[in-house]
Order: C-alpha cells, then structure tokens, then sequence
C-alpha cells in the first residue's frame, strides 16, 4: 500500500470513528462551550450530556481524557439512575476504547450496553451498540461480520423510522466495502448516506459523507470527482466554523493535489490543514499533516523540508503515543539520513522505527488474538443462541404434541372412564349381590350352628338332670365332666367355624378393627362380627345364650372403646364401614 493511500486510510478510518457521538455533543461544539456547559450544569442529565459530548470531542485527539470524561458520564449515570445515559456512556467509552485498540474492553461495553438496552427494550441504543461491534470487527478484519452488525442496526433504525440513525448505518456500511477495496459499492451506499443527510438538512452529516465520497474517488484515482465533494465539504463546514473538519478537508485536498502532482497547491492546502489543527490543538491530525507535508516535499525533492516535516510529525506522534505515525515518521526519517551519508542519525532514527516496529506487533498481535477472542465469544454466543432456540422450538414442539397427546388421552380417559364408570357400577353390584349372598349363606350357617348348639346344649342338660339321679359319686363325676367338655367343644367349635366363615365373606375387617383399636377382647370382637352381619340382640343373645341385659351392657361398653359417644351414630353403621 502506498503512503497516500495509507493516509486516505487513516483520515477515512477517523472519520467514520466520529460518526457515532451523542446527540447532545456535534463536532461544532467547542471543547471549551461544553467545559463550561458541565461547570453550571446542575442537572444530572445535563452533566451527562455534557460529559458525553466532551467525550466525543476528544476522542480523536485526546483519547485518555476522551474516555475519562466518558467514564464519569458512565458513574453520573448509575448514581442518577439513568439507563439511558448509562448505555450512551457505555457506547461511548466503547468507541475511546476502540480508538485506542482496545478491543476485549470495546467490546465489552459494546455489549454490555447493547445487554442493559435490550433489557429496557431501548431499540436506538441496541442499534447504536450493533454499530459499535461493527466498528470493531472492522478493525479485526473481520468484514462479513461487521456487515452483519450495520445491517442489523440498518433494520432497527428502519423499523423506529430514525433518519439519521439509518445514515450512519449506511455510512459505516460504505466503510467496510472501502475497506475491502470493493469502490462501486462503497459510493452507492456512500451516496445514499448523503441523500438521506441532505433530506435532514444536517450539515454535519452531509459534509462527512461528502468528505468520504471523496476519498473514496481518491483511491479509484479520479481526482477531479474527489475535488468536488471535498470542496463542497469545505464550504459546509466553512459555514459551520467547523475548524476540524475544515482542517480534514484541507489535508485531503491536499492530498489528491499530490497525487495529481501539483505540488504548491498541496503545501498551501496542508499548511491550512495544518494551522486550523494547531488552533484547536488537536494533535492527531497535526501529526497527520506534518506527515502529509512530508511527503508532498519528498516528492519534489526537498529533503531538507521533509527532513523538518518529518521530524515535527515524530515529536508530536511520541509525544501522544501515536504508534502507526512514529513508524512511519522514524522510517522516512531514517532513509532520508541515510541518502545523506548521516548513518548516526540514519541509525538512531532506525532504532526508533524497530521499537515501534515492535510495538505495531504486539499491537497486530494483541489484534490477532482480540480477534480469536472475540470469534470466539461470538462462535460461543451464536452456539448458545442456537441451543436456545432449539431448546425453544423443541418446548414448542413438545407443547404442541403435548397438547395433541392430551386432547387424545383426555378423550380416551373420558370414554375410559364412562366404560370403567359403568363397569364398577355393574362390578359393585355383582359384589353387592355375592357379599349379600355369602351373608345369607352365612347367616344360614350361623342359624344352623345355632341350632346344633342348641341340640348340645339339650344333651347337655339331660345329662346333668341323669347326673342328678345317679347314686354312685363316681358316675355323676363322670357325667359332669362329660356335660361340661360338651358344651365347652361345642362352644369353641361353633365360634371357630363361624370365626372361619367369617373371615372369607369379611376379610381383613379384625385386622382393621385391631388397628385401630387394638384394646378390644375376644369377646368384643365376637360382637362386632355379629354386629357386622346386623344381627339382633335377640339373635346374639339365642347363639351365646347371654341375656338381653347382659349384651345391652356389652353394646354401651363397645361403643365407649370405639369413641361413638354421639347417641345419634349407629354402631352397625359404623362397622359396616371398617
């Protein structure tokens, strides 16, 4: 790349850095009016702006005081609670940190700021950061994703209808197809930044899109189409008083009389450059037009201006750090010593050059590894945005298949349900009938042991009436004994089969009844299996051969271990339901 194009390059690069400012704070306004601005401010808002704008008045110039001003609006903001400021703030310290080539922290408040805007749905902002991004991808080369980002803020600013966001976007859209050499492009793109500017009637805009048309046809050698948009430039900011932009103008009209090889009016046209720079101090561009005027004496043979150029451009590059610029200065400075045979100084010069040779690369190489940083962060973000969108589709799906399945299932359980409805209904009634039948069975049984016991019970006292009669004591021993083991078997035999019995029609109710209440006796739970088979007093009282009163008594002291004190409560119910 040659050198006029290497500072078409920069002075383009540098203006497009400008075009993202605050709304509040122009290029027009004067460092020393905002100064003022923010000593009387008393606002909040105010303060800020007023920051912000000072920021972006330096940031070319100035850059450490550029990002410091932009780091109080950031505090101011966050005491204040102002989101709005606080995203501005972050976007602008993004651009002092990209100026600077630091990238990883552009980047990081790029992002941050884009984060809180999107958080409070602050669409300008979102497309201010996109822009930001974008600007930082190109300076890591990376063009198809920096198009990516002014595309996208290109939409945003379409959709809220903000004019002059979307000629900046198509303004930083035209930058990177400069970039990539790609002309055509550029100044359609370039072309349709100024048109939109020109409806606004915003001289600031429209003299930044004449001035970059204009470069453009600089680098396609078209000098005379170059001079007539940076001419009508000047004019503009003429009118505005716009000393910087003014002294942009003028080195670039200076630099395509070099190439066009009219030398004198170069030297005049930087040496104006060069005095508005020094008038407003911006350092920058004063070392940019010493190594304009450098140049333009190189070419016609003035080594001794050149040498002078040069050297002045070298002192203000290392007095502000200006790496690319003390390279180049120092290099050309060694070459022309060398023509002279002066290799002291040639050699000093050289070692200026290597040191910041060195310097350019750990700086490509800081670059080199922002720039797989932030593929990287990018590769990362674009995968788990692919995740979670998956993620959602998948929800998506499944809710839907979900919803599907449910309204199936929910049918077949609704008919399901009427059929099993319709079949417990049929099952508890086949179950009512073998439960009623079995009772009956078992009650027959009941009454049929209760007649056997009654027939023992007879044999039983016959014998007791013949013991009466017996003479012979051993005989009526005997027969005691044999009424006594009588009814004593047919007692336990009757309750073991009926317990029996029982059991098989009303499984599992002694059990339950135990658990509850494990305190009842044997003959409590002989009652409740009669009560359960709703037998009277009058029948229990003809099976046991107890008396009324006897199981009336046992009933009341029943109820009391069971807990029915309620008179009300029936204790056959009660037991049907264990």
């Amino acid at each position: 790349m040659s050198f006029n194009t290497k500072i078409c390059k920069l002075i383009l690069a540098l203006a497009f850095c400008f075009w993202f400012i605050s709304l509040q704070a122009q290029n027009s306004v004067a460092v020393d009016s905002l100064l003022n601005a923010l000593s009387v401010a008393k606002d909040s808002k105010l303060k800020i702006e007023a920051l912000l704008g000072l920021s972006a008045e330096l940031e070319g110039s100035e850059q450490n005081k550029a990002l410091n001003y932009a780091q109080q609006a950031c505090l101011f903001s966050r005491q204040s609670g102002n989101h709005n400021g606080e995203i501005n703030s972050l976007i602008q310290k993004g651009n002092c940190y990209l100026l600077m080539s630091d990238y990883k922290r552009a980047r990081v408040c790029a992002e941050s700021a884009m984060a809180k805007a999107e958080e409070f749905k602050m669409k300008k902002e979102i497309a201010l950061s996109m822009n930001v991004l974008g600007k930082i991808y190109i300076e890591l080369g990376e063009y198809e994703n920096s198009s990516e980002q002014f595309f996208r803020s290109l939409g945003i600013f379409e959709k809220i209808h903000d004019n002059r966001g979307v000629t900046q976007s198509l303004g930083l859209i035209g930058l990177v197809y400069w970039y990539q050499d790609e002309y055509s492009r550029a100044l359609g793109y370039l072309k349709k930044s100024l048109s939109i500017a020109r409806v606004l009637q915003d001289k600031s805009l429209i003299t930044k899109n004449l001035n970059n048309i204009s470069i453009v046809y600089l680098s396609t050698n078209k000098y005379d189409s170059a001079l007539i948009y940076v001419n009508e430039a000047l004019i503009i900011n003429k009118q505005l008083n716009d000393k910087r932009k003014m002294g942009v103008n003028y080195n670039n009209i200076g630099l395509i009389q070099i190439r066009q090889k009219k030398y004198d009016g170069a030297i005049i046209s930087i040496q104006k450059a060069l005095e508005l720079h020094k008038e407003i101090n911006n350092r920058f561009h004063i070392a940019n037009c010493y190594l304009s005027m450098g140049k333009c004496y190189d070419s016609i043979g003035n080594k001794s201006a050149s040498t002078i150029a040069y050297q002045e451009a070298l002192k203000v590059a290392q007095q502000n750090g200006y790496i690319n610029f003390i390279y180049t200065s120092a290099g050309k400075l060694s070459e022309l010593y060398l023509e002279r045979k002066d290799t002291g100084s040639a050699f000093h010069y050289k070692v200026i050059e290597n040191q910041s040779k060195d310097t350019v690369s750990q700086l490509r190489k800081e670059k080199i590894m922002s720039n797989i940083e932030f593929q990287y962060q990018a590769q990362k973000k674009d995968y788990e945005k692919k995740i979670a969108q998956q993620k959602k589709e998948t929800m998506m799906l499944i809710a839907i298949l979900g919803l599907v399945a449910g309204l199936i299932i929910t049918i077949l359980l609704l008919s399901r349900n009427r059929i099993k409805a319709r079949n417990v209904v049929l099952v508890n009634q086949v179950l009512e009938k073998e439960l009623s039948f079995k009772n009956k069975e078992l009650s027959i049984n009941l009454m049929a042991m209760m007649k056997k016991n009654e027939m023992l019970s007879d044999i039983s006292s016959r014998l007791i009436q013949i013991e009466k009669e017996a003479i012979n004591d051993e005989t009526k021993n005997a027969i005691t004994k044999i009424s006594h083991e009588l009814r004593k078997g047919a007692d336990e035999k009757l309750w073991k089969e009926f317990s029996a019995r029982f059991q098989e029609v009303h499984h599992g109710f002694y059990e339950a009844l135990l658990e509850k209440f494990p305190d009842l006796t044997q003959n409590e739970l002989k009652l409740c299996a009669f009560l359960r088979l709703n037998m009277s007093t009058k029948d229990i009282s003809e099976l046991t051969g107890q008396s009324k009163l006897t199981l009336e008594n046992a009933r009341y002291r029943l109820r009391k271990k069971l807990g029915i004190t309620n008179s009300e409560s029936n204790l056959v119910t009660f037991l049907l339901h264990i």
